[in-house]
């Protein structure tokens, strides 16, 4: 079924997106009527069951299918981390660049590397170097989580959120480096057979330079 769903993704995914807000606001025209109400949640919930069973993302309820897709056995992935004036390396919390994930940024890592002209590739550095930066002052400061944190969904990622008392062992923020890195389970995704990573890009704000690391 999903196959040939997906023939017609191009079509059903802009009209699900369009529908969804013409269709709500049909209801607010008609909200004192029962029988319209009664229709659009009726709808609402066939629409959670969809993106349930199929495991599918339908914008804009991106978060609200129950399962994830299968996991292919190999997976790779590329990762920000930011670097300290000593060199030492802290693994990137995206909440630094809300509404930015670990997978959407995944993503732009990647183009850093194989896609960005020198230029975007310092711009976007500069990006994320000052949003750790800004981050790293709320926390330290004690202005970090806000208050609309307690209306936020939670996050559907396995991510470890910076603290105060890690904070401590680094020094000023200088660079941006990205990695490479592969997992790759065995058949029926019950164990982690293998876990490379490779360093690919380093890019210094404060010294504007960028290196690339040969791949190996």
């Amino acid at each position: 079924m999903l196959e040939l769903l997906s023939d017609f993704r191009n079509i059903i995914f802009p009209v699900f997106f369009v529908g969804f807000f013409v269709g709500t606001l049909v209801l607010l025209a008609l909200s004192d009527r029962e029988l319209a109400r009664k229709a659009w949640v009726g709808g609402f919930i066939l629409v959670l069951v969809a993106v349930t069973v199929l495991g599918s993302t339908l914008i804009p309820v991106v978060e609200m299918h129950k399962f994830s897709q299968p996991s292919e056995e190999q997976n790779t992935a590329y990762e920000f981390v930011v670097v300290d004036e000593d060199g030492n390396e802290l693994f990137y919390d995206y909440r630094a660049t809300p509404p930015t994930t670990d997978s959407r940024s995944s993503t732009v890592a990647w183009r850093m590397v194989d896609d960005y002209s020198d230029q975007e590739r310092m711009e976007t550095a500069e990006f994320y170097l000052s949003n750790a930066k800004e981050y790293r002052s709320d926390i330290e400061s004690g202005a970090y989580p806000p208050p609309t944190d307690l209306i936020d969904p939670p996050r559907y990622v396995d991510d470890e959120q910076w603290t105060a008392s890690t904070l401590e062992e680094y020094k000023e923020f200088e660079s941006i480096r990205i990695y490479e890195r592969t997992l790759t389970v065995n058949e029926d995704n019950t164990e982690l057979e293998s876990h490379d990573e490779r360093l690919l890009l380093t890019v210094d704000v404060d010294d504007q330079s960028i290196t690339e690391h040969e791949h190996s």
